[in-house]
């Protein structure tokens, strides 16, 4: 068999897979968009820094506790495709260093590759780490790990809530990842209320890569707008706006941004990234897309805030046409007017 591209490399190998997105939220691609993108037949459909952030969980066929986990951070083109010769060089390699390996009887080996020295591996954050193993734990029938019940008893409030810093971040991130597991949503319900702002923004950061109900979302809004604690609502109105971003409910979700663009921290960076980075869909919205690019035209980072979040927008599949009629509004602000100026004066520098 010809070998043109990691599927084929995989399957020859008698290896099953599943990919996750790594660089927006941490959700599973379907077999049929990986392989269009790995063929640059479709743009890769959540880009990142003009980069496809992947996690690849693969395993022997029929056992899964024979398995191996590689990241993958692979450039993209301008119009968002595959870079060929970025996929050519990774085939490469692993023809090189791993087909043997896989290709052999001896196929336990493959649980000891290691791509991070890879030119295209990459080594996740601290949080995206820990998610990722809880995602991985639960797609291979694995068991949560030993601090998923410790992370349970600290959100019924056993040991007070005061407590967090005993808390493993795995096993929040076990919790987040098994809200289909019984009591689990109706803990985080009860907890939310009571959070101080660190276990609050840790759960926050997990919760954004899952689907949530629209009751536990409003639990983290209205947790997020309390007026108890005014010295951290900048952070909890970001970390907010990232954990809903899985809501079921799309009009709870675009009701929240609006009031975010519409309140004291809209013009911050950190938030507009969180709206565009997290919540980029709800963009798709006219009326919220133009609010937006108004807002971001008067951000705390200036033009280079603007021109950053702008460029990252442009090139998320479908959201060229409702960005590109933003900028076009003939009621747009003269400063996104300005703006816009300025960012399309650099283009053609």
């Amino acid at each position: 068999m010809t070998m043109q591209s990691l599927n084929d490399f995989l399957q020859q190998a008698g290896i099953n897979y599943v990919v996750y997105d790594m660089g927006r939220r941490m959700v599973r691609l379907t077999p049929q968009q990986f392989n269009q993108f790995e063929n640059a037949a479709n743009a890769y459909p959540t880009p990142l820094q003009q980069h496809a952030w992947l996690g690849i969980i693969g395993w022997q066929k029929d056992d899964k506790s024979q398995h191996f986990i590689w990241f993958l951070k692979l450039p993209l083109d301008e119009l968002g495709k595959i870079n060929p010769l970025a996929r050519d060089e990774l085939l490469h390699y692993l023809i090189e260093q791993l087909g043997q390996q896989l290709l052999s009887s001896d196929k336990a080996t493959t649980t000891e590759v290691e791509l991070t020295a890879l030119p295209h591996g990459f080594t996740p954050g601290e949080d995206s780490m820990a998610m990722f193993h809880a995602k991985a734990a639960q797609h291979l029938g694995q068991p949560p790990s030993r601090f998923y019940e410790h992370a349970r008893e600290y959100l019924s409030g056993q040991q007070g809530y005061d407590q967090w810093a005993f808390i493993g971040m795995q096993g929040l991130a076990d919790v987040a990842a098994r809200l289909d597991q019984p009591d689990n949503q109706d803990l985080l319900q009860q907890a939310l209320p009571h959070l101080p702002t660190q276990p609050f923004g840790q759960l926050c950061r997990f919760l954004e890569h899952e689907t949530i109900s629209p009751q536990l979302a409003e639990s983290i809004i209205n947790r997020a707008s309390d007026d108890k604690d005014p010295e951290n609502s900048q952070v909890n109105t970001v970390v907010a706006l990232r954990a809903i971003a899985g809501c079921s409910n799309q009009n709870l979700r675009q009701a929240f941004i609006h009031k975010v663009l519409a309140g004291e921290y809209a013009r911050d960076i950190e938030v507009l990234a969180a709206i565009s980075g997290r919540c980029w869909e709800d963009l798709g919205n006219d009326t919220l897309c133009r609010v937006y690019l108004n807002v971001l035209a008067i951000n705390t980072s200036g033009q280079s805030g603007f021109t950053q979040l702008l460029k990252d927008l442009l090139m998320i599949p479908g959201m060229r046409e409702p960005v590109m009629q933003g900028l076009r509004d003939p009621d747009r602000s003269e400063e996104l007017a300005r703006a816009l100026g300025q960012f399309l004066s650099q283009l053609g520098a």
